[in-house]
């Protein structure tokens, strides 16, 4: 089975919600995804939200970091573009460009990472 999901979605919403149920606030996984459950009985539910979540942050952390910075920005820290823009020092066409560089080598990086974790079901991300 494959769920296939917008990139944008997934990162605006879902990576929110699998991060909620893997007992984490989306923003904290600037810092790599924490197991809170740690010696606690969990179900498949959590268990594949942590592992979601961790492919979600190794797949920005092997981006470049112009793109890691963007997709962090946006994504995870729901900072503005234009914020985001301004920090990372580039004028709107040049950031937009950057920006959807950042989202296929996301896209690109999280099937690798999907593929090396084995995750069933796995998740088809498309633009």
């Amino acid at each position: 089975m494959e769920y296939r999901e917008d990139v944008r979605v997934f990162l605006m919403y879902d990576l929110g919600t699998f991060a909620a149920r893997s007992g984490q606030h989306k923003a904290e996984l600037v810092k790599g995804p924490r197991d809170r459950f740690k010696g606690i009985k969990t179900n498949s539910r959590i268990e594949y939200a942590k592992n979601i979540t961790t492919c979600a942050v190794k797949a920005i952390n092997d981006c470049s970091d112009k793109s890691r910075k963007i997709l962090t920005g946006v994504y995870i820290l729901d900072k503005t573009n234009r914020e985001v823009m301004k920090e990372v020092g580039y004028k709107k066409s040049r950031y937009w460009d950057l920006k959807h560089i950042a989202i296929d080598e996301f896209m690109d990086n999280f099937a690798k990472v999907q593929k090396e974790m084995n995750l069933k079901p796995s998740f088809k991300l498309i633009k």
